[in-house]
């Protein structure tokens, strides 16, 4: 049973998911939302972003929200900072993919007619532009490298993510993590969207140690999220508050579950835990 963060005193931080979380259905960050955080951050609280998005898709959301970090990216595979005044970041902990199983991966995808993102610090890079990869750099405002001979030489990848441009062809990406190398890891962050990361990469273990360094421990924090990819962190956490637009899998393994991202459901649930005592 997890220790009750509720209790006046014990709350210390937030750490909030980002898509389908943070951001409302038009992938903004809700007036009501910002004004909590800004409460909460006037309360003492820490709060963190932890994401399957990339640094660079992030930057905007920590300035427009001024937090300094430290921030999650990739699914847990990369923790940040932002340095100077945003334009760069600073690197705090990382584990990309071996390249070999990367490369794996690639054929795998390719073999499937699975659409693929391959994302290192310098940028993401596709073999082309389909309905998929637009979506995505659509959503993030970051636009792939177009690279037909993917990896190319490209870094080892932070992540690569598996896209299935309808809900219809997303039983590909099921089959496909049933084939992945061993030692790498697939977990969802969309129905549609398959993050492949080195094995042990999840946010939980990122968030401990990000929050280690902030002198937290994970029984003072609540975890907000949506989707696959975040139910280790509700897990981990004090208190573990599932969205109520989340997958069934992440509403059963939360402690609570708030209102969607369409309704405010961020704010609803950092009140609460504001009203509580914090």
């Amino acid at each position: 049973m997890k220790t009750n963060a509720d209790q006046k005193g014990q709350l210390r931080g937030i750490v909030l998911d980002v898509d389908g979380t943070l951001l409302d259905p038009g992938h903004r960050i809700a007036p009501a939302t910002a004004a909590a955080v800004r409460r909460a951050r006037s309360a003492g609280l820490h709060i963190l972003l932890a994401s399957g998005r990339s640094p660079r898709a992030m930057r905007d959301l920590l300035l427009e929200l001024d937090l300094d970090g430290p921030a999650i990216a990739f699914t847990g595979a990369l923790t940040f900072r932002l340095a100077g005044d945003g334009a760069a970041i600073r690197v705090l902990a990382e584990t990309p993919l071996a390249r070999a199983d990367a490369e794996a991966v690639v054929a795998l995808a390719a073999s499937r007619g699975i659409e693929l993102g391959w994302f290192a610090l310098d940028g993401w890079r596709a073999s082309g532009v389909g309905p998929g990869i637009a979506e995505e750099a659509a959503l993030t405002g970051e636009q792939a490298i177009v690279s037909p001979g993917l990896p190319d030489g490209a870094p080892p990848p932070y992540k690569l993510m598996c896209i299935a441009p309808t809900l219809e062809r997303a039983a590909a990406l099921h089959g496909l993590r049933t084939a992945l190398p061993p030692g790498v890891r697939g977990s969802f962050s969309h129905p549609r969207y398959l993050e492949i990361t080195a094995g042990g990469v999840d946010k939980a273990p990122a968030v401990r140690a990000a929050c280690a360094a902030l002198g937290l421990a994970p029984a003072q924090l609540a975890a907000i999220g949506d989707e696959e990819n975040d139910i280790g962190m509700l897990s981990d956490a004090g208190i573990g508050i599932a969205m109520g637009n989340a997958a069934p899998a992440v509403i059963a393994a939360a402690d609570r579950v708030t209102e969607t991202n369409a309704r405010d459901g961020v704010a609803l649930a950092i009140d609460r835990l504001l009203a509580a005592g914090g």
